[in-house]
């Protein structure tokens, strides 16, 4: 069974509709429109082992970074330049 239908008239994907509000049978789709309604220019969205989080945007010159398999990835500051 598909979750998604795609009316026929639809040439582009910008023309879908999805209703963020469907109960996607468990699929972890639950908070889109809570996620859309927060989101900023460079936001971006991971999933955190449960559900689909927001991760906005850092200090100019942080780096996406990650403490390793199955952690969440987060902005830090880079490490000091050794000369």
């Amino acid at each position: 069974m598909s979750l998604l239908i795609i009316p026929k008239n639809i040439t582009r994907l910008s023309e879908l509709e999805i209703d963020v509000d469907k109960d996607w049978q468990n699929f972890g789709i639950t908070n889109l429109k809570e996620l859309d309604n927060g989101m900023h220019r460079g936001d971006i969205l991971v999933h955190d082992g449960h559900k689909i989080v927001k991760i906005s945007t850092a200090n100019i010159g942080d780096e996406l970074t990650s403490e390793g398999h199955g952690q969440i990835v987060n902005w830090k500051a880079p490490p000091a330049l050794e000369e």
